[in-house]
């Protein structure tokens, strides 16, 4: 009894069931009027039920109990009738439920070309409906009914699919242009066509309704202005610190220039005075830094100890000095120095004179 028709075409990619979402679904196989009423109908059926409708409506209640036009709604999508019978639907103006079941049916399963042309036409039906809310009763009419369906992503709390603006079917060549309305020849009489024009006579000559709307464009018109010259002051608001932030780079880097080039060079202080000295300062007071580290070196000392080159060194002096002096006073002993150094060294000795 819950099983889509066999010889059912898929809508959208998948069963035509699944538009409906599945605890919802699980929750009007629970009901006793789907068990009781649903039970093998076909089309014909179908319509006959929709007759007895009493309201729109989806899940009602604290445990979300479905009403009947989802029941209906549910067993349309599980028979798929033809696409005739759906317009008979929509075309039957003595039940308003029987068009109103026609019309979800088809905002759920049909092209957007054809919801656009078979559900205009209930604009122009201002006849009462009521509607089961999950707390309550409110009263809709026809063609609120049918603005729901073609502006709203949800309605009864079904999740509709997709329908593309009217506009971009407009400009693809789905739809000869844009709805017709039912004042349009009244308008084109008073008015060559122009709405605003039309809505200002009524408003010129009492009627309630137009100077209501009337004062709902202008306040509407203020707000679209004021929100663009609050857009506009951002702008240039954007700008101008663009161009403050831009006029302080460009004097960083002329002063950065004078940095670099002159004989005398230019530092700003922490006060935001430029000040000027010398090159030959600036280098003298990095040779006062490099004095100062030596001192605090000399005065810490080497964590390693002295070499033993410098002892050496002293030593090869002494020993020169002493050399030196041998030349002077005795050369004998002088001599048998170096002799013995060369013996050390496997060296033949110095002959003497």
């Amino acid at each position: 009894a819950n099983v889509t028709d066999p010889l059912a075409r898929t809508v959208h990619g998948k069963d035509p069931q699944n538009l409906i979402e599945y605890i919802t679904r699980q929750k009007i196989y629970d009901s006793i009027y789907w068990k009781e009423e649903c039970f093998g109908l076909s089309a014909s059926d179908v319509a006959t039920k929709a007759v007895e409708l009493k309201a729109l409506g989806g899940s009602y209640g604290a445990n979300n109990k479905p009403t009947r036009f989802l029941c209906l709604t549910l067993k349309l999508l599980q028979i798929q009738p033809e696409e005739g019978i759906v317009e008979e639907f929509l075309m039957n103006e003595d039940f308003k439920y029987v068009r109103a079941l026609g019309a979800f049916y088809l905002r759920l399963t049909g092209r957007p070309a054809e919801i656009y042309e078979q559900i205009d036409p209930m604009y122009n039906d201002f006849r009462k409906l009521r509607f089961r809310t999950p707390t309550g009763w409110k009263i809709t009419h026809v063609d609120e009914f049918a603005d729901e369906l073609l502006t709203s992503d949800r309605y009864c709390g079904i999740a509709l699919p997709h329908l593309p603006k009217r506009d971009v079917l407009v400009s693809a060549g789905y739809l000869d242009g844009p709805r017709r309305s039912a004042l349009t020849p009244l308008m084109e009489e008073q008015s060559g066509g122009d709405a605003e024009k039309f809505l200002e006579k009524l408003a010129e000559n009492g009627n309630a309704v137009a100077v209501v709307a009337m004062s709902e464009r202008k306040k509407r018109k203020r707000e679209v202005e004021e929100k663009e010259r609050s857009f506009r002051e951002q702008v240039m608001g954007r700008k101008s610190s663009r161009d403050g932030r831009r006029h302080e780079d460009e004097s960083r880097a002329r002063r950065d220039d004078r940095l670099r080039v002159g004989d005398r060079d230019s530092y700003y202080s922490q006060d935001g005075d430029e000040r000027t000295y010398d090159r030959d300062e600036r280098y003298q007071s990095s040779g006062t830094d490099k004095r100062k580290k030596e001192k605090k070196d000399k005065k810490y000392g080497s964590l390693f100890k002295k070499s033993s080159s410098k002892s050496e060194k002293d030593q090869y002096k002494s020993k020169g000095s002493k050399s030196d002096e041998g030349e002077d006073g005795n050369g004998a002993e002088d001599i048998d120095y170096w002799n013995a150094e060369r013996a050390k060294l496997g060296l033949k000795p110095l002959k003497e004179d």
